[in-house]
């Protein structure tokens, strides 16, 4: 589960930002927690959490800045054999921050450990690497700690793996990240889970039709298919099912053998065409019978756009992993939205550890869906740097029973514009 993720001198984010999903000590809906009891049974952590702020504020460049931490973590080493650049994209709104690095701090548990890597990187070095990690009631010991090109790493974990960190120690040249190195390798403790659980988090960006793929090849797994197909029910889209187009030909031939029919209908496998089964009716309104919509060419953006949500939604859930998902609120209705985020809490569907970060303009799910400390606002200030905070915190609470709806629009919580807000009514081009 995601702690927290720590950005600064990337894209729009000058000074150093912390998102965190730790829980604030609310009461209201408990069920929109997570209870990591194999580390700390007296913390809670969000399930999700919901981005508001202006267009251009910096919503969706924090998303960016996830991914772009990811990236790096993957293709270091990979890429460190060809080129000695570090491919970053850093705040260009003040001359100060031009040769200044980039940072990231990621916190996050699996299981019954905490692990913290933070990473401070220029174009053309790693300034500084570590990797801590520490169980329930124990400090936190280093596995690795990186300046410049000196790095001490753990003995016991040197011994463990017969001196194997030791080794790989000259790989980590000063444009390539250690934890790059590392995760190269295999048969490392904690590094192991750790890679494993950084590569299945998700970001699907605002064009969502990118994602179509992946959701096509989830949706035919049957491992997730059953929960896909309660969420395409709940949404009350028209239909009930989604079948693909090798379905279809098993069911109209089905004297030949399925190794038969993936040779003869290659093509059509291979464009893997999904169909939507919709109800026909007579002139009394009596069900006589089905017809068949193909789903990229009959239905709506925002049904296509469903069905691929929820197709990662659900890969997401069954391996209890991060989903980050640019503009969700983009062409659903506002109780669809309502219904996706709430399916997404509870406890019969979403039972261990996965979470979703989600940005939005949608603030009809405020006051009953999500907590107070589910609203995170990102805006900027005059100076173009975005700024990260809770709506809700100790030093500033939100008195329960206010509306959180009412006060966003109002611009009391932030992000929003100064300038709409004031100039609203006939005097807006004035």
């Amino acid at each position: 589960m995601l702690i927290s993720f720590s950005i600064g001198n990337v894209f729009s984010f000058k000074d150093n930002q912390t998102l965190s999903l730790l829980a604030e000590s609310l009461k209201e809906l408990p069920e929109n927690l997570h209870d990591p009891f194999l580390y700390n049974n007296e913390e809670r952590i969000l399930k999700s959490v919901a981005i508001y702020g202006h267009n251009s504020h910096g919503k969706s460049n924090l998303i960016k800045g996830f991914q772009l931490f990811h990236d790096l973590v993957f293709t270091s080493f990979s890429k460190g054999q060809t080129t000695n650049h570090i491919q970053l994209d850093p705040f260009r709104l003040n001359t100060a921050m031009k040769d200044e690095p980039s940072y990231f701090e990621i916190i996050f548990l699996i299981k019954e450990t905490k692990y913290r890597y933070r990473l401070s990187v220029a174009s053309t070095q790693v300034v500084e690497e570590e990797l801590y990690y520490s169980q329930a009631k124990i400090r936190e010991n280093y596995l690795f700690v990186r300046i410049g090109q000196e790095l001490r790493y753990s003995k016991q974990w040197n011994k463990d793996h017969n001196n194997k960190i030791e080794s790989l120690v000259q790989f980590a040249k000063p444009h390539i990240l250690f934890l790059s190195v590392l995760l190269s390798q295999h048969n490392i403790s904690s590094v192991g889970d750790i890679g494993k659980w950084l590569s299945d988090n998700l970001v699907i960006p605002d064009n969502y039709m990118l994602e179509l793929g992946r959701a096509q090849s989830i949706y035919s797994d049957p491992k997730y298919t059953s929960l896909i197909l309660k969420f395409i029910a709940a949404a009350d889209l028209g239909f009930t099912s989604i079948f693909d187009k090798l379905n279809k030909i098993n069911q109209s031939k089905p004297l030949y053998g399925k190794g038969f029919l993936n040779m003869a209908f290659q093509k059509e496998i291979k464009d893997f065409e999904l169909y939507t089964n919709h109800s026909v009716f007579n002139k009394d309104y009596i069900e006589v019978d089905k017809i068949e919509f193909e789903l990229l060419k009959d239905e709506s953006a925002g049904t296509i756009k469903y069905f691929v949500i929820v197709c990662l939604l659900s890969y997401a859930i069954k391996h209890s992993q991060l989903i980050w998902v640019d503009e969700l609120d983009a062409r659903f209705h506002s109780l669809l939205l309502e219904m996706l985020i709430t399916s997404f809490h509870n406890p019969d569907i979403n039972p261990i550890n996965s979470q979703l970060i989600f940005t939005t303009h949608n603030t009809y799910p405020l006051d009953d869906t999500l907590r107070r400390d589910q609203m995170v606002i990102v805006e900027k200030n005059d100076w173009g740097e975005s700024k990260i905070r809770r709506a809700h915190t100790v030093d500033f609470p939100i008195r329960i029973g206010k509306s959180l709806e009412k006060e966003y629009r109002k611009g009391k919580l932030g992000g929003v514009s100064k300038k709409i807000k004031d100039n609203l009514g006939p005097t807006l081009f004035d």
